[in-house]
């Protein structure tokens, strides 16, 4: 009776050492897919639903994201969390290189800003002559009749960073601000939902605004105009390899092919055949040294 226990025991013990050798074996096969750290705007768009597959179609490789703040984002790949990067503000693109995280940066395409608030207006946004003057607009009837309130992202975000570009091109300091400016460190198809919720104003990016503009009916698109006519409002896309001197366990092949993928021809035909609602969102803008 105990050899047969023991030898059940042994083949017991014998099973179990197999199934570890054979799951630390799974656990230590390469990566086959890539990761990236990317806006919301090119989720909420539904930009990568569209995209994402056809670069799997062309390449064989999958990719699977994480849709942040654009900050975030680059504080992935400072991480070494992910392999590639797709983000849109210029500013901490340039620290983000600087720093040595990234391993070249090709631009891929470009949308709008848009100033977005209640259909009432009171502050009469929609004459305004520029998006600096809508947002002293905004200032001045919050401060002087109360009747504005603005809800700013206030999550390191590309729309974020362009939103503090505005009001120091207005002259002005969000840091001196009163309640009438409410943050909300959300998203930005979030950060519209609050502001429909609360009657106030907020700088949306255009692709998410035509995709969630059904939904938020005390919302109005209220300041609009060409990037040739106003830089400020033009919002360029960009995408960045981890570099892997600096974070050796990125998939750095497959991270380049993809940002040489969209900048292709192909990759910026489909951004500039994609629709929201029938609006044309990102014009195609491919170069860079990737």
């Amino acid at each position: 009776m105990h050899f047969r226990f023991a030898k059940r025991w042994l083949v017991g013990l014998l099973a179990a050492a197999v199934l570890l050798v054979a799951v630390g074996a799974y656990l230590s096969l390469p990566r086959a897919y890539l990761l990236m750290a990317t806006t919301t705007s090119t989720r909420d768009t539904g930009l990568l639903p569209y995209l994402l597959p056809e670069f799997t179609a062309d390449t064989g490789i999958q990719v699977r994201y994480v849709a942040v703040g654009t900050g975030q984002a680059l504080d992935a790949g400072r991480r070494g969390d992910v392999d590639v990067v797709m983000v849109h503000a210029p500013r901490l693109e340039e620290q983000f290189l600087s720093e040595g995280h990234g391993l070249c940066r090709n631009s891929i395409m470009y949308n709008r800003f848009v100033v977005v608030g209640p259909a009432a207006d009171p502050a009469d946004v929609q004459n305004a002559t520029s998006a600096t003057d809508a947002f002293l607009r905004i200032h001045n009837a919050s401060v002087h009749n109360a009747s504005a309130t603005f809800e700013s992202r206030a999550d390191n975000s590309g729309t974020h960073t362009r939103e503090l570009d505005l009001w120091a091109a207005a002259g002005l300091d969000p840091s001196t601000f009163g309640p009438w400016y409410e943050t909300t460190e959300q998203g930005m198809g979030a950060t519209l939902t609050i502001a429909n919720e609360r009657d106030a104003y907020t700088l949306s990016d255009d692709g998410t605004w035509y995709a969630r503009e059904a939904s938020l009916p005390y919302l109005a698109l209220l300041h609009a105009q060409d990037e040739q006519d106003e830089p400020l409002l033009q919002n360029p896309y960009s995408v960045i390899p981890v570099n892997p001197s600096a974070h050796p366990s990125v998939l750095v092949d497959q991270a380049v092919t993809f940002a040489r993928w969209l900048v292709g021809a192909r990759a910026q035909s489909l951004i500039g055949a994609f629709t929201v609602n029938g609006h044309a969102i990102f014009t195609p803008d491919g170069a860079g040294g990737c």
